[in-house]
């Protein structure tokens, strides 16, 4: 009895320390994606939640910052029901297509409570003192139910964005961009 005791606790910590262990590199591959997208943004929106429940962020790469030079749209998503953080990009022209959701982490846990942009959050130019726009990613990933997994907070600086970047200005203050940029129809659904 004690040595299956043993067996059971071992086994148990062994699939803790794997469950924080994927947990984490998942976070941190994510976060590097973000680094090197919003780091040569020129406007980020808003992040919204769609009537879906949810969640997204659109951020514009200018042509000169792109290696095709075609001005980029990139969207990034967090869905509740399937735990999952997604994105995709377009180019920013009309008519112009989408590349299908590409998940980017799985078991994502949503730690949103009353108030709070869980996983997203915007801050404009101006409102930290900051010359550039930020984008503030929050995440929590692993297995709710275990209690287990990894939380990992970063921000990330839009160089090229300014207090002329069109989505940062939010006269009425409702947290939606005035002139938001990489609007698509049905693009938060």
């Amino acid at each position: 009895a004690m040595m299956l005791t043993t067996i059971v606790a071992v086994s148990q910590s062994s699939t803790r320390t794997q469950l924080v262990g994927e947990s984490t590199n998942g976070a941190i591959t994510v976060f590097g994606a973000l680094d090197r997208q919003v780091r040569y943004s020129d406007s980020i929106n808003y992040p919204g939640t769609a009537a879906s429940g949810k969640r997204y962020v659109e951020f514009r790469t200018p042509a000169e910052s792109t290696a095709t030079r075609v001005t980029t749209c990139t969207q990034w998503m967090f869905d509740p029901a399937q735990k999952s953080l997604s994105s995709r990009t377009w180019p920013d022209l009309a008519g112009s297509a989408a590349t299908p959701w590409v998940i980017r982490l799985s078991n994502v846990i949503d730690d949103q409570t009353p108030g709070s942009p869980y996983p997203f959050a915007l801050v404009p130019v101006g409102l930290s003192g900051s010359s550039m726009q930020q984008l503030i990613v929050a995440l929590h990933a692993g297995n709710q139910a275990l209690d287990q997994g990894a939380q990992f907070t970063s921000s990330f600086v839009a160089r090229n964005s300014s207090t002329k970047s069109p989505s940062n200005a939010d006269v009425n203050v409702d947290l939606v961009s005035d002139t938001p940029v990489c609007v698509r129809a049905g693009s938060r659904s």
